[in-house]
């Protein structure tokens, strides 16, 4: 079967994939669509499953056809580097592509690029996005890893994790100059800073907050990022769940406290990718993110 296969169909799916359309597909390669759509039907015939989906509008991919274009996006960045080496280009780049929560973003994965002493010839392209667009990206190929928190449709086939720190999720209030909290329980209205109701978040702490009737809060600040929720928190605007990574130095100044251990929930960060082979320097990164142990954040 692999000899069958030639490397321009390759990027003939790739330019597929990217517009869903065979006529700006087949203009983007140069060719007619005729042609285009021969050679797409070759690929599928070669390696026996269908790609695309023709039967909706647009044009979309399949299980499996996700998996290849994946797999199709990596061996083409690899031989590209491979045969930019042999010629002795030696300022030829992979790419890492890294999706992320925007939390873990800013707070976690700087430290785990900088552990990674490997770094020649690699650039580290990261986004920070929600989890449904990152999933998506991770699906069609577009991204080498995630780093979120759980997601149950990642912890399976056919995709792979490993967690990278446990960690839990406060209540916590501002605090005066002297270390005191601004806002106690069970003391009146308390003005609650939350994450967006569609975010990982928001999902748990909005189970926390059902089951915490003898609570008032007044909702009067959502955002989907935390740092925004702990900026505003910090001001004295209110209270609300922060995780424990981004507030440990707040905590330990004493300009937040935690209003409830009993409130608090655990949260754990993973690392997540495919299961196809990924280009020689995203793997090598992998193999960085598995070495490590999973602390307590």
């Amino acid at each position: 079967m692999l000899a069958n296969l030639e490397v321009k169909w390759l990027y003939d799916v790739i330019a597929l994939e990217e517009s869903r359309s065979f006529t700006l597909a087949a203009k983007t390669r140069n060719i007619s669509q005729s042609s285009f759509s021969r050679r797409i039907q070759a690929l599928e015939a070669s390696l026996g499953f269908s790609i695309f989906d023709r039967g909706v509008n647009p044009l979309q991919l399949t299980t499996r056809g996700k998996i290849f274009v994946g797999y199709a996006r990596n061996m083409l960045d690899d031989m590209d580097f491979q045969i930019s080496r042999i010629k002795g280009l030696n300022n030829t780049t992979q790419k890492i592509r890294i999706d992320a929560a925007p939390s873990l973003s800013v707070l976690v994965l700087p430290e785990l690029i900088a552990g990674y002493t490997d770094i020649k010839n690699k650039t580290f392209h990261v986004e920070s996005i929600n989890v449904n667009e990152a999933v998506f990206n991770l699906k069609e190929g577009k991204s080498d890893f995630i780093l979120s928190f759980y997601n149950e449709e990642l912890m399976n086939y056919p995709f792979i994790n490993h967690k990278i720190f446990d960690s839990s999720v406060h209540l916590v209030s501002p605090c005066d100059d002297s270390g005191r909290p601004l806002f106690h329980l069970h003391r009146g209205v308390l003005p609650l800073m939350r994450y967006a109701n569609d975010s990982y978040m928001g999902r748990q702490v909005n189970q926390v907050i059902d089951r915490t009737p003898g609570i008032t809060f007044s909702l009067t600040f959502v955002s989907s990022m935390s740092e925004l929720l702990k900026r505003m928190i910090l001001n004295g605007d209110g209270v609300g769940w922060l995780p424990q990574y981004s507030i440990q130095r707040e905590l330990d100044e004493g300009r937040l406290a935690i209003m409830d251990a009993t409130l608090s929930l655990p949260i754990g960060a993973y690392m997540y990718r495919s299961g196809s082979r990924l280009n020689q320097s995203a793997e090598r990164f992998w193999q960085h993110i598995k070495s490590r142990n999973a602390p307590h954040a």
